[in-house]
């Protein structure tokens, strides 16, 4: 059984540190202001242990999510030594719960500001020297990656490269590397045609159940085309025996739908990303080298593909 150890994510106020041993993780939050855009765009970031410059992992949640959304990933990835930055996108976030705003959610434009988020939020990341009790002169922005759940997918896969019959969507350059949680196929057009720009590495996760309520016409099945049009070279697809939708978001104790989530899954999602951001964002070849082996060590009921 695949094993790793978790260090609880504390939901602290800003610039808190949380004072621990060596793989401790330094949590800072803050709301950054977008002043072209009249935005301001909550973070979470998560420093790990140490003070030597390392590569930055950004976090999308999915629609009515919020900073707490893919905690579990966030944390782990943190304490294998990458800064983590949880992105909360008004408009598409918690705010809209319970307010009828669904549909608007989920138009063009929201995708659209979701992206222009990220774009802002690595323009900050190199503005700015610190953040409360989290140095950011510690971030290496030449090593790169992005990752999200669900909407927060979606837009991964915009800024990996995604092409959309939408105006002002733009991939980002600075992302070297990104993975998608719950990955969606695309609305309009051939999968190629979307995904076939998508030239850096990508990894694709999801699970047999995996379906929402929100999407009725995606099914499970559909959340492994974008890996199938993808480019070869450096893709990958894990899907999950039994993983429902929820299951991705990575929160512990989260009300709501159920989620099928049990230790194998949340063990196995944690190694196999890790091993990803390992391979390619600091370019560690034995990591790599136990990626394309990842397979052989999962059970009948899950399944690796890379190409």
């Amino acid at each position: 059984m695949i094993r790793t150890m978790f260090l609880a994510a504390a939901l602290l106020a800003p610039a808190v540190v949380h004072a621990a041993p060596a793989d401790a993780v330094t949590t800072c939050d803050a709301a950054w202001r977008d002043a072209a855009r009249d935005r301001d765009v909550p973070v979470r970031i998560r420093m790990p242990a140490g003070t030597g410059k390392v590569p930055v992992i950004l976090f999308s949640h999915g629609l009515g999510g919020s900073l707490d959304g893919g905690t579990n990933w966030a944390v782990a990835w943190a304490k294998a030594g990458f800064i983590v930055v949880n992105l909360q996108h008004p408009g598409s976030d918690r705010s809209i719960l319970g307010q009828g705003r669904i549909g608007a959610a989920m138009a063009p434009a929201q995708l659209v500001a979701r992206v222009d988020d990220v774009h802002f939020v690595l323009d900050e990341l190199g503005r700015r020297p610190r953040e409360g009790a989290c140095d950011l002169r510690r971030a290496d922005l030449a090593h790169v990656g992005m990752s999200g759940h669900s909407f927060g997918a979606h837009t991964t896969q915009a800024i990996a490269g995604q092409r959309f019959p939408v105006a002002g969507i733009a991939a980002d350059p600075r992302v070297k590397a990104a993975i998608a949680f719950s990955p969606s196929p695309p609305m309009r057009g051939s999968d190629s045609a979307a995904f076939g720009g998508i030239a850096i590495p990508f990894f694709s996760i999801t699970g047999t159940e995996d379906a929402a309520q929100i999407t009725p016409s995606i099914t499970p099945k559909d959340r492994e085309r974008p890996f199938r049009a993808m480019p070869p070279d450096g893709k990958y697809l894990l899907v999950l025996g039994g993983a429902n939708h929820m299951v991705f978001n990575a929160q512990d104790g989260l009300r709501g739908p159920a989620s099928t989530a049990t230790p194998h899954i949340r063990d196995t999602v944690i190694a196999a990303t890790t091993l990803f951001w390992r391979a390619t964002l600091l370019g560690d070849a034995a990591a790599l080298s136990e990626l394309a082996r990842f397979g052989a060590t999962l059970p009948s009921g899950d399944r690796f593909e890379h190409r």
